[in-house]
This record gives C-alpha cells, structure tokens and sequence, in this order.
C-alpha cells in the first residue's frame, strides 16, 4: 500500500480561498479603527484648543463688572467696573481661529469653524452670562462637533 504524502490542488486552492476570505475582513477591521483613531484624535486636538480658548476667555470676565460689546464675529469684552473698552480685550473668530486680544489660537488642521452656526451671545439683565457656541467641522469627523460654553459674571 501506497500512502499519500502531500495536499492535493483542490485542497491548496480551497484553503487559499479561505485564508483570503479572512484577511478581507481584518482588512476592513483595520480600516475601521484607523478611522475612529483618527476622529478621537481631532476630538482631542479640538478639546484642548477650546479648553486653552475658554480659559483665556474666562481669565477676561472678573467676577465683578464686566461688559460685552459686539455682534457677528468680533466681540470687546472690558475688564473693568466703568466698562472702559480700551482696558478690555477683543474677542473675535474667523473660519479657522480665534483671536483673543491679538492672540491668535488655531483650530487643528482640517477643522473649520462653521461661520453659519457659530455665536457668542451676551444677556445682562441682572446677572449676566457670556454663551460661546462653535461648531467645528472636519473631512475626518463624522459629524459636527459642538463647543458651547457660558460664562457667568456680576453686573456692575
């Protein structure tokens, strides 16, 4: 008797076809985590940009007296109890920074600011607040993402 060593072609091919099948679908796998690691490293980027913005605001609000000037794009925010807008800073954003007395904070790369969407809304009846609502878009961000923030201070 004759044992056969060895796989025969049809065995060779089947288990070819096989191995491509799988290496197909962690193919795809791997596309799909470069993707997400790629959106989670823009959502960081935009969180730490927006983090050192919102401080830099902040640190400009006094807890008491304060006043805001402005529409649109550019705001002057005054730090002082008479509201003398000279002492104060300008607050203003185009579609890829934003500027803080003449500092300018750029977005990550590939982020925009929606200009149509974005505001900085000021309400002083009493207690006054400062909202700032951006959203920021990306060819690398499923969605939009929104930053808003408010900020409180005393009405002088």
């Amino acid at each position: 008797m004759k044992k056969n060593k060895g796989f025969t072609v049809v065995e060779l091919i089947a288990s070819f076809a096989l191995t491509m099948v799988i290496a197909a679908f962690l193919f795809e796998v791997l596309i799909d985590v470069k993707d997400v690691f790629a959106e989670t490293t823009i959502k960081t980027n935009i969180q730490e940009k927006m983090g050192i913005i919102s401080k830099n605001i902040k640190n400009v609000l006094p807890p008491i007296g304060s006043k805001v000037i402005g529409a649109g794009t550019s705001w002057q925010i005054s730090n002082n109890k008479n509201g003398n807008l000279n002492s104060g800073i300008g607050l203003s954003y185009d579609e890829s920074s934003v500027t803080i007395n003449n500092q300018k904070f750029s977005m990550p790369d590939l982020v925009n600011i929606d200009m149509s969407k974005s505001s900085i809304t000021n309400n002083c009846p009493s207690d006054c607040f400062l909202k700032v609502h951006f959203e920021l878009t990306s060819s690398n961000l499923s969605k939009p993402y929104i930053y808003d923030v408010v900020y409180y201070y005393s009405k002088y």
